[in-house]
């Protein structure tokens, strides 16, 4: 399959009330093949969310773990779930079994990235998997790395029209691993952001620890210099350490890291009308 170019700036417009918030949850290190992936978790979560107004759903990378007999280095007969291991057509077993996941979460998915494991696999194998679930759930597929700006489009009723500026708010990400640079995980993700202007969400997975970190930002407003809060988050993923009797293990418990919490974030987007000026406030759950 032929890579495809990667689009690295995604628009999202959304049509709303004000007062009515922007629901996004963005799914990290899904792995739903592997055979530690804690999808109770994630359809618990998929519940929870799903009715939520304007309610969409992001996958961050490593959507699937694609951890196949040909890799060498990673590949193991425990490795694959049931269903796919012994399986002869392993490629089209795992992408199947990916979108069946996804399917049964019953979610509207807005945005699709590579990770590691989906960009280690197209360039071995040349087989791009992450198109092929943007495609499928007729969402946007971004790069490992970019910039979705979420149009928000105010119904303010039929007596001032519908044809007011949007308000922008804008999210970025970057899968992860930033290793030789600085440090992995927060100071490496801080230090990627501030590279951006005029974001809101910073989002990053690569199995590090859930976390969130809000911060101020300055931005100069006409003749004045204003502040406006903004948010670094780690996506957290959806994978156990241990299996059973901890018999297996997975690469984030051999690397020494601390158990995942498996509760990916959820972002609100809130705009309201004061004093005729619309006003956005921003802020991250779990």
């Amino acid at each position: 399959m032929q890579v495809p170019f990667e689009p690295r700036v995604h628009f999202l417009d959304v049509y709303t009330k004000p007062g009515v918030p922007i629901h996004i949850t963005p799914f990290s290190d899904l792995h739903l093949d592997d055979s530690l992936c804690d999808l109770k978790s994630i359809r618990r979560v998929a519940d929870a969310r799903r009715d939520l107004p304007n309610h969409y759903a992001f996958s961050l990378g490593d959507t699937l773990n694609l951890v196949v007999p040909p890799d060498l280095k990673r590949w193991r007969p425990s490795v694959q779930t049931d269903g796919i291991a012994g399986r002869d057509d392993w490629l089209n077993a795992t992408v199947e079994y990916g979108i069946e996941q996804l399917e049964k979460l019953n979610l509207k998915w807005a945005l699709f990235i590579p990770g590691n494991h989906e960009d280690e696999f197209c360039k071995r194998y040349g087989f791009d998997s992450t198109s092929v679930l943007a495609k499928h759930f007729k969402a946007a597929r971004g790069g490992y790395s970019g910039a979705l700006d979420v149009r928000i489009h105010l119904d303010y009723g039929k007596a001032e029209g519908n044809n007011k500026p949007f308000v922008p708010c804008r999210i970025i990400w970057h899968h992860g691993a930033w290793g030789g640079r600085l440090s992995k995980g927060y100071i490496g993700a801080k230090d990627f952001a501030f590279q951006h202007d005029g974001w809101h969400f910073f989002l990053y997975g690569h199995n590090h620890h859930s976390r969130h970190d809000p911060e101020i930002r300055r931005r100069i407003v006409n003749d004045r210099i204003e502040e406006y809060e903004c948010h670094i988050v780690n996506c957290s993923a959806a994978v156990h350490n241990y299996g059973e009797n901890a018999l297996e293990t997975h690469y984030a418990e051999r690397h020494g890291y601390t158990p995942q919490r498996r509760k990916p974030p959820l972002l609100r987007i809130t705009t309201r009308l004061y004093q005729g000026k619309r006003e956005m406030e921003t802020s991250v759950e779990y």
